[in-house]
């Protein structure tokens, strides 16, 4: 079995090659590979680095109801389809939390096809993550001139996205997913014609994000919206020049009002005691050192709005050097310097085309949201560095794109080159 399923994956690998990234060989196979090699660098640091082992408990889990699957397949089946606490199976395994429950289920698929190995199933996810982001970075691409090389930086190659993002956790997923909604979103916005398989691919997306990170779907999904909704009604001159942004913001607001029944956590009478509760278990659980500390923090939108900016700031830029414990949180570190830099330089003789202002004013949007309801809710450095890849990745091609330091060190490795 192990041999029939590598020679799929082989050939769906070669046929996507061919399909979607024969004008790049270079950089697909390049790209590809680091995907696979971060895939297996997680699963070694979560085996022999951290002591909580998400990545192995989920494979674990996943093991034992892929071998229900191979002894019987109707009773596999019905798992997959309706996990009820009456299951016999739901009793020998770990992760019966909803959203962990689902990646056990993905994951035990694979397993089915690699015999239970779990380096092969991470190459699995991985793979998946790197097509999804191959499409994004190619529609990026298309979109905005010039902006090769940010859009591979910020999606094929940025070393924390890229290793959140590999393995055997629900990051990996969540994010292809987000990234193959972007792609049709950037389409939508382009006026580009979206086929049928396209849309159909874009619902199992938006399914898989939302069952595993509903939160960044959920706001995701509230930006683009509202802004092809906007870009419809500015096409058609159904909103005055002088209300553009009230307009925006008051589309954004229906639909985020919407989406807040799509979820119990989401619902206003109990949205930000459900954000304190969670800042609080972290507290409960890290050390003082590796904690973003916030002013009073209650359940009131004052309280947000007063410790947002801190929030922001630290879930873009911290840990700092002098703040990072261990080797990963040292890459961290120096790795927020480098960002550091580049958000100050992107400020430095830029001008963004009035077309593409929709889009980066989006972007941004979701930027900020996300990263401040990320920080104050998960406080902890060291968990903020794995969950904010939610939002990263737009961060670093919005900052990259057309920025004066990058144009510059370009300019002078070109002329090195000659």
């Amino acid at each position: 079995m192990i041999f029939f399923g590598g020679f799929i994956f082989l050939i769906l690998t070669w046929f996507f090659f061919k399909k979607a990234g024969s004008d790049y060989p270079r950089l697909f196979w390049s790209a590809f590979f680091y995907k696979c090699a971060m895939a297996i660098a997680l699963g070694l640091v979560y085996l022999h680095y951290y002591k909580s082992n998400d990545t192995w408990l989920f494979f674990y889990d996943a093991v034992k109801a892929a071998e229900l699957g191979r002894t019987d397949f109707g009773a596999y089946i019905q798992f997959l389809w309706n996990s009820e606490s009456s299951n016999p199976i739901m009793i020998s395994l770990v992760n019966t939390q909803e959203r962990s429950l689902f990646l056990v289920k993905i994951i035990s698929i694979t397993c089915l096809l690699t015999a239970d190995n779990y380096w092969l199933c991470s190459i699995y996810f991985a793979s998946i993550s790197f097509f999804a982001s191959w499409f994004l970075f190619a529609s990026v691409s298309r979109h905005f001139d010039n902006s090769y090389r940010e859009a591979a930086l910020a999606f094929l190659f940025y070393p924390s996205v890229l290793f959140w993002s590999s393995g055997l956790v629900k990051e990996t997923l969540a994010l292809a997913g987000i990234y193959f909604l972007a792609t049709i979103f950037i389409k939508m916005v382009g006026s580009n014609r979206i086929s049928i398989p396209e849309w159909i691919v874009a619902v199992l997306a938006f399914y898989f994000s939302w069952n595993l990170k509903y939160y960044w779907t959920a706001l995701f999904m509230a930006v683009a919206i509202t802004s092809v909704m906007f870009i419809y009604f500015k096409c058609r001159r159904l909103i005055s020049t002088k209300y553009q942004f009230l307009t925006w913001t008051f589309i954004f607001i229906v639909l985020c009002a919407a989406f807040s029944l799509m979820h119990p956590n989401f619902y206003l009478n109990r949205f930000l005691d459900v954000l304190i509760t969670n800042h609080n278990d972290f507290v409960a659980i890290s050390k003082p050192d590796a904690l973003i500390h916030f002013y009073q923090l209650e359940p009131s939108w004052i309280s947000i709005f007063i410790n947002s900016p801190w929030a922001l700031f630290s879930g873009i830029l911290r840990p700092f050097l002098w703040e990072a414990n261990g080797l990963t949180g040292l890459l961290a570190a120096f790795e927020n310097l480098i960002l550091l830099v580049l958000i100050g330089s992107a400020f430095v003789k830029r001008a963004m085309p009035t077309a593409n202002r929709i889009l980066l004013f989006s972007t941004l949007t979701y930027i900020v949201l996300l990263c401040i309801f990320l920080t104050l809710s998960t406080p902890n450095l060291g968990t903020l560095s794995r969950y904010r890849v939610g939002f990263l990745p737009f961060l670093v091609v919005a900052v990259s794109y057309r920025n004066s330091l990058l144009k510059y060190l370009s300019e002078r490795i070109n002329q090195v080159r000659q």
